[in-house]
C-alpha cells in the first residue's frame, strides 16, 4: 500500500512537469512568449520632455523578461518613455503628447499582460 502511495505521488508531481515544459515550450517565459527580449530604446530621456504621466499597474508580471516585454509594448509608443518597477508591479509612463487609456491598455494588452490601473499626472 505505501508503495502505491508514492507511486501516486510520484506520478502527479510527473504530471504537473510535464504540463510546465509544454506551457513553456509553447509560450516561453512565464507562458508569455519569447524569453529573450530585445529593448526597444528611448532617446530621450531628458524628463522635462514628458509633460504627461501615468502610473499602470500591471498584472502578470514575474521575471525581467516580463518588465522587458512590458517596456517595449510602451516604448514602441511614439513619443512614451517607460520604465517599469518588477516589484510593486508598475510602470511609470512619460509621454510628450497625451495618450489615452485605452491605448496604454491596448498596448500592455497585446504584450500578453493585463492592466488593473492606471493613474495619470502631470
Amino acid at each position: 500500500m505505501g508503495n502505491f502511495v508514492i507511486l501516486a505521488v510520484v506520478g502527479v508531481i510527473i504530471v504537473f512537469a510535464v504540463r510546465s515544459v509544454i506551457k513553456r515550450g509553447k509560450n516561453g517565459c512565464c507562458g508569455g512568449g519569447e524569453c529573450s527580449v530585445d529593448s526597444v530604446k528611448v532617446s530621450d530621456k531628458v524628463e522635462g520632455h514628458y509633460p504627461f504621466k501615468a502610473i499602470i499597474s500591471v498584472d502578470d508580471m514575474h521575471c525581467g523578461n516580463c518588465k522587458k516585454k512590458v517596456e517595449n509594448a510602451l516604448n514602441a509608443i511614439s513619443g512614451v518613455w517607460a520604465t517599469v518597477d518588477l516589484s510593486s508591479h508598475t510602470a511609470e509612463v512619460r509621454m510628450k503628447e497625451e495618450h489615452s487609456e485605452e491605448e496604454l491598455r491596448e498596448h500592455i494588452n497585446k504584450a500578453g499582460y493585463g492592466v488593473s490601473k492606471v493613474e495619470f499626472s502631470k
